[in-house]
């Protein structure tokens, strides 16, 4: 099953992402592409749009040997 998949099946859902600069974000996840992900991140007080992209996600499938 591709990373597309299994992330479309997660759409709605919490989600935890550690990006390559190792900082972590925790957020509901709302959008999958090709080539990147979209969620929505509390940051403070405010609720924010994040845009990550692929390159972040092939590296956490290296670390985490999937």
């Amino acid at each position: 099953m591709s990373f597309r998949n299994q992330a479309q099946k997660m759409i709605g859902k919490s989600v935890q992402v550690q990006l390559t600069n190792g900082r972590t974000l925790t957020g509901k996840l709302t959008s999958v592409g090709t080539d990147f992900m979209i969620m929505h991140v509390r940051i403070g007080r405010r609720i924010r749009r994040i845009n990550i992209r692929l390159a972040e996600i092939l590296l956490l499938f290296l670390l985490f040997g999937l």
